[in-house]
């Protein structure tokens, strides 16, 4: 028996399952787009990450891997929408400033001192503005050069000139590969001319630290760990040190009469820097300035410029400091004093 075209479809169009179809679902999809719009209407897309190449010397890489670079990441993801990676390298400041003079693509480069910076002004890597600016803002830590005893047989405060250096075994990082070892030269070299030597007196008096020196590890980081293995009887180092390192060890803090306030430096390099990255990487310069970033420093045993009220008011820590400006052109201590020692 035939049945009709028009009758077919009236008899499937009246099935529930029909209805169903036509109607209910198209429905539950409408409210279902509905329901997604409203509630990603305050989600935020994020974007691809972006990179920060950063060379930094090893005295600050435990801070700066554990505190500073997540908190800026952070706050650049909370701003930007932005995820930021860095790719860094952390070792001796000698090491990496050789580094980026041939031409390792730093951004950002972290020195222990202006000596480092002042290579890199000389080799035509950073510019006299920024050099310029180095010198004239404040640092964004600080941290004396200390010496630290395996036992308490030392007074907590000396001269130089009283530590028998040849009767014990000192380590000091070594100023070809290490920024610290250049600054702890340095120390030596202006409390002997701070107590009245000549300039060359002074030379005469650092030499021998180094030519009877127990070891000169490469990086600062290298020291201490050699020192907490066992090896010699004393440690030249950055106060800041003793925060991370020697904390529940049998180590003992001597502040020299007059030392050397170390001032690392922080310094975008522009030429290595896109048109689209200017603004990241300046960023993340500024922001070891921030508030934020300070007090992460002074939790890891850095002193601040910026908040000078943290400075130590123990009396067993007033060492007379002084910085490198005290001591002379930047250029000339490099040529007559660090050169002359890290001559192979």
């Amino acid at each position: 028996m035939h049945v009709s075209q028009n009758k077919m479809e009236s008899s499937y169009k009246n099935d529930p399952a029909y209805r169903v179809t036509t109607i209910v679902v198209p429905v539950f999809i409408v409210i279902c787009i509905l329901l997604f719009v409203w509630y990603s209407r305050d989600q935020v897309i994020i974007k691809e990450p972006r990179t920060i190449t950063l060379y930094c010397f090893s005295a600050m890489e435990n801070v700066m891997e554990k505190e500073i670079i997540p908190a800026f990441q952070q706050r650049w993801l909370k701003q930007h929408q932005e995820r930021v990676e860095f790719i860094s390298t952390f070792a001796g400041s000698g090491v990496i400033t050789r580094q980026i003079v041939k031409r390792f693509p730093a951004e950002v480069a972290i020195l222990s001192s202006e000596l480092d910076a002042r290579r890199l002004l000389s080799d035509g890597i950073i510019d006299v503005g920024s050099w310029q600016e180095i010198q004239e803002q404040e640092k964004f830590c600080q941290s004396p050069i200390i010496l630290f005893s395996r036992n308490d047989s030392l007074p907590g405060n000396l001269d130089f000139e009283e530590l028998d250096y040849s009767s014990l075994g000192v380590i000091i990082p070594d100023p070809l590969t290490s920024g610290e070892g250049q600054l702890a030269a340095l120390a030596i070299y202006g409390s002997k001319l701070q107590g009245g030597a000549s300039a060359a007196e002074a030379v005469n008096f650092v030499k021998p630290w180094f030519q009877g020196s127990l070891h000169q590890p490469s990086t600062s980081r290298d020291a201490v760990d050699q020192f907490l293995a066992g090896m010699g009887d004393v440690l030249i180092h950055f106060e800041a040190a003793n925060f991370h390192n020697y904390q529940g060890t049998a180590v003992h803090r001597v502040y020299p009469k007059k030392t050397l306030m170390t001032e690392p430096v922080a310094v975008a390099l522009k030429r290595n820097i896109g048109p689209n990255q200017v603004n990241l990487v300046n960023a993340f310069v500024e922001f070891l300035w921030s508030e934020r970033t300070q007090k992460l420093l002074i939790e890891h045993g850095f002193q601040s410029q910026v908040y000078p009220d943290t400075q130590t008011s123990d009396p067993s820590k007033k060492s007379e400091v002084f910085t490198l400006e005290k001591l002379g052109n930047t250029a000339d201590l490099l040529h007559n004093i660090v050169d002359p020692l890290i001559v192979r």
